[in-house]
């Protein structure tokens, strides 16, 4: 089943898996990613949203129909599977979900919050037609290309109980397990002996094994058997997210960096069900205002490095009684020279000169501008394949400022037909925007 932001089909000969559907959905809704780095930063919008207990991702209606919300990506559950792809191809008559597919990869690729590594070049030679094999592919497809090119091998801690000194002993382990009990002759040794068997390759053929059990795709089945096989002397057992964190990776092995990144990702937050060793359930769905918005700034911070741009720069507005309080966060923030606020909105020209913002909009611009004591704000939404709204300039006098406060509005197309251009077509429509950007 595929289904756009905000829309809504028919879920019908599903009834009886409803109840067990939208339980695994309220499990990973409570383990997903937030985005951002730590509560403190949380706007009370999303202070209210983490109050909520049951999931937001779906909206189930009485009469049997599923709801999208804002979430994108694919969710499969005891065969109930569901693409949720961005409203912003809603009106795209062709229906081309490879070529939606590809562009989310793309807008990924330059996602800071969401560590995503992926060769286009690969992934776009394949008609995969299913989000989640597509998906499936890229992590097999790298991985193999990687591990069989350049092993890993590390040095591992082993606790163990020898006959003679091996490393350093644990004096706590040889207390407990061997003077007391009369095994004084044996000692209880720490050391670190360079292996294959080490905790990297075991999240590695842990993670394979589960896209195993969830994968259809021959071609996908056969990548995977084949690193499987690579990591035939490694051990099997359950990993975590966490254990990501413990692996240390020397900086010549980059690509296996990409590589732990993409485990971590599908071990965290349920995005593969790690309840059931034989489960086929699989839920990868992002909020899209967080992709627009971090693909926006990946992509101008890498091409305009020298803008020294930040995201999410926070402040707070006022004091009071010495504490300060109404806190605003810029989504992109280029000091002194320009505030970025993106809005993954739909604007319209519909109500004349307002141009489609929003009052509460321009009133959060003049706001930010106040508090930087910056006169240049970009409001940017995505444009969409039959977007009629117009360019628009607020102009807001100040005597608090040097001049007028200017807001720019803007669309941003950021849908891409042939995507080996379009990093060159993306710089082109950037700079458009501003001329901080010429």
């Amino acid at each position: 089943m595929r289904l756009f932001e905000w829309h809504s089909d028919s879920i019908a000969g599903h009834q009886s898996k409803l109840p067990g559907f939208v339980n695994y959905l309220s499990g990973v809704w409570q383990n997903r990613n937030r985005y951002v780095e730590s509560s403190e930063e949380l706007t009370e919008e999303e202070q209210q949203e983490e109050k909520i207990q049951r999931q937001r991702f779906f909206d189930f209606t009485v009469d049997g129909k599923i709801s999208a919300r804002n979430y994108v990506g694919v969710v499969q559950y005891d065969g109930i599977r569901v693409e949720v792809y961005p409203k912003i191809f809603a009106d795209d008559e062709a229906e081309n979900a490879k070529l939606w597919q590809l562009n989310m990869l793309y807008w990924l690729s330059y996602c800071r919050k969401v560590k995503f590594p992926f060769s286009f070049a690969d992934a776009s030679k394949l008609q995969f037609d299913d989000f989640l094999e597509l998906l499936i592919y890229i992590f097999a497809n790298f991985t193999e290309d990687v591990i069989s090119n350049q092993p890993f091998q590390a040095y591992q801690t082993v606790g163990e109980e020898t006959p003679f000194l091996k490393g350093r002993i644990s004096f706590e382990e040889y207390t407990k397990n061997n003077l007391t009990t009369g095994k004084w002759q044996n000692f209880f040794c720490n050391h670190e002996p360079f292996v294959y068997d080490n905790l990297f390759n075991r999240i590695v053929k842990y993670v394979t094994k589960r896209l195993l059990a969830v994968s259809e795709n021959f071609l996908n089945q056969e990548r995977l058997n084949e690193i499987l096989f690579i990591l035939n002397d490694v051990s099997v057992i359950p990993c975590s997210a966490n254990d990501c964190d413990k692996v240390k990776l020397n900086p010549l092995f980059a690509e296996h960096k990409h590589i732990l990144d993409l485990c971590k990702l599908y071990l965290s937050n349920q995005v593969i069900d790690l309840e059931d060793e034989d489960s086929n359930n699989f839920c990868f769905l992002l909020p899209m205002e967080y992709i627009f918005e971090d693909f926006i700034f990946g992509f101008v911070s890498d091409k305009w490095p020298a803008l020294n741009i930040r995201s999410q720069s926070t402040d707070y507005l006022a004091l009071s009684k010495g504490s300060s309080v109404f806190q605003i966060r810029n989504d992109i923030y280029i000091p002194e020279k320009l505030i970025i606020d993106t809005k993954y909105k739909i604007r319209s020209n519909n109500d004349g000169l307002k141009a489609g913002v929003a009052q509460s909009d321009l009133y959060q611009m003049v706001s930010y501008a106040l508090r930087r004591n910056c006169r240049n704000v970009l409001l940017l939404y995505p444009a969409t394949v039959n977007s009629s709204a117009t360019d628009a300039t607020f102009a807001i006098p100040s005597a608090m400022l040097s001049g007028d406060i200017e807001v720019d509005v803007r669309n941003i197309n950021i849908v891409f037909n042939n995507l080996q251009n379009a990093d060159m077509t993306m710089q082109s429509r950037i700079k458009t925007l501003h001329p901080l950007f010429h």
